[in-house]
């Protein structure tokens, strides 16, 4: 997948949000947003759906969809019933709501049909079915990320095995990494290098047939500093944010570990790795920089520095 394309593709969906109208559809009315509109089509299609059916639709947290129907039921563009679950409430569009949502349609239909008028009705179903299979494609990969689970590490060798050879596959066949025995063997001694204040951490990926597919370790320098260690993900799993799911599980330890800083080191043919760690917030250092007692390993050149204070803020982030 080359970088054009990602490019391409999102250049031309904010082009279609803006032609659309979506923005000036936003700035229509106070503390409106997309999801409401969305939300109220949602009621229309299915009356008395229910408040948790439209989140899993509009793949909104319990909290966000909360907040919108509020919002809703104080406009009155939707009312409510309560069934036997007295959790649970069933959603009907109201008079309002369909005057609302008449409008919506107007707007839309407007500018679809002045677009459409510009295309010949072979490629209006080049267009749809293009779309379409855009979105089933979003569809299959958001759903394939959702089955990714991030486990800590245990005591079982079959596992810590199971990860080495994960790592050493990337390192030997991807990059021709020189790699010796002992630079991944600290997984096997992780309770030397991975485990303290009476817990592991190491954490690993798994696919939905239960194949290892990612890990990342945290190892304590001492009692202000820690470093990131053996972070990898598979190549088929790139760029479905596995890398952010395993530092999300790190980030989180360090804060309850209360360490002042991270570092790591990394390859310098690694370089998607390094604009990575960019990314999220680390700063490259000079080799100078580290700690007395961090545990360089024999092939690292670069190195990357975070203050843990930071920390918060990039778990909120991932977690959106």
């Amino acid at each position: 997948m080359g970088k054009n394309v990602i490019n391409e593709l999102r250049y031309s969906a904010r082009k279609l949000v803006r032609e659309l109208g979506m923005l000036k559809l936003n700035m229509s009315r106070v503390n409106r947003a997309p999801q409401h509109w969305h939300t109220l089509i949602e009621i229309s299609n299915e009356p008395n759906i229910t408040t948790s059916k439209i989140g899993h639709l509009l793949l909104l947290s319990p909290s966000s969809m909360s907040r919108i129907v509020n919002a809703l039921l104080k406009e009155k563009l939707i009312s409510y019933s309560v069934g036997s679950d007295k959790r649970e409430r069933y959603l009907q569009i109201t008079t309002k709501g369909i005057l609302e949502l008449k409008n919506i349609d107007e707007f839309s239909t407007v500018k679809i049909k002045g677009a459409l008028g510009f295309l010949n009705e072979s490629d209006q179903h080049q267009i749809i079915d293009a779309l379409q299979k855009y979105a089933n494609a979003l569809e299959k990969s958001r759903l394939t990320r959702e089955k990714i689970k991030i486990h800590t590490l245990s005591t079982s060798r079959i596992i810590r095995k199971q990860i080495i050879n994960m790592i050493e596959t990337i390192q030997k066949h991807e990059f021709n990494l020189p790699i010796t025995d002992e630079i991944n063997s600290g997984i096997l001694k992780a309770e030397e290098e991975y485990y303290f204040n009476r817990s592991y951490n190491f954490w690993y990926a798994v696919d939905q047939v239960g194949a290892i597919i990612g890990s990342i370790g945290l190892k304590k320098i001492d009692k202000n500093n820690a470093e990131i260690k053996k972070l990898f993900v598979s190549d088929k799993y790139r760029g479905k944010g596995i890398s952010g799911k395993l530092l999300q599980a790190l980030f989180k330890s360090t804060l309850k570990h209360h360490f002042r800083f991270l570092y790591l080191g990394t390859v310098d043919k690694l370089h998607a790795a390094q604009k990575f760690y960019s990314k999220n917030g680390f700063t490259r250092i000079d080799e100078s920089e580290l700690p007395s007692q961090f545990s360089k390993c024999p092939i690292d050149t670069i190195f990357f520095k975070i203050k843990t204070s930071d920390l918060q803020d990039k778990i909120e982030s991932q977690m959106e």
